[in-house]
């Protein structure tokens, strides 16, 4: 898988309130660590890292002062309204490494079982897998075309590219194709039997969420 090369720049300010100032204008406080060597401060485009976080990235290319190395996405940190990026972590990595990763999975063709009265559940939207990091795949895309009424998708079911493992359990269910539930019957109250008013629930106002540190 090739990597998106995006240019980056050396960061020396540290903390909340430097890191506010560079989201400002458009850039994206970034730590490069792993391998033993000491964690690196940079900055990237936030524009260049959303896109390609958009394209499946799962590996970056950075050139920093010359030199361009590819790294791993460890971790992308969001806004609390979970749109944009406030912060990344990169990992050194060798690309014949194996790592560990997590995955999405697009279901693809219409099960049997919805001709036949049923309605398709997707319980898991990724998974996680092993490989090396060339080998890291965008997306699977299993089909479920021939799942009857009643019958799931499995993990171990899901056929991956070679070299890649499961590391998700594989009896831990992906989709299930399930009958759909006949409407409740309503009967009216026997004469004499006292009925329940309806419990009355209330939320409490919804707490704002602290903003993220880099």
């Amino acid at each position: 898988m090739q990597a998106m090369t995006l240019k980056g720049d050396r960061r020396t300010g540290l903390g909340k309130r430097p890191s506010r100032k560079l989201r400002e204008t458009g850039s994206l406080p970034v730590i490069i660590y792993g391998h033993g060597e000491t964690p690196e401060a940079i900055t990237l485009s936030r524009h260049d890292v959303e896109v390609a976080l958009s394209h499946g990235a799962r590996t970056l290319a950075v050139a920093v002062g010359g030199e361009t190395k590819q790294y791993l996405i460890k971790e992308v940190q969001y806004d609390y309204l979970g749109h944009a990026p406030i912060h990344l972590d990169l990992a050194r990595v060798d690309l014949h490494e194996r790592v560990r990763v997590k995955v999405g999975i697009e279901l693809r063709g219409v099960p049997k079982g919805v001709s036949e009265g049923g309605v398709l559940d997707q319980y898991l939207a990724d998974i996680e897998i092993e490989c090396t990091v060339i080998d890291i795949p965008e997306t699977i895309h299993p089909l479920v075309s021939h799942l009857t009424l009643g019958q799931s998708l499995l993990v171990k079911d899901i056929p991956l590219p070679p070299g890649v493992v499961a590391v998700t359990n594989g009896e831990d269910r992906v989709a299930t194709v399930r009958a759909l539930a006949e409407a409740p019957t309503t009967e009216a109250p026997v004469e004499g039997e006292v009925v329940a008013e309806p419990e009355l629930i209330t939320r409490g106002k919804k707490e704002e969420a602290p903003e993220e540190e880099a």
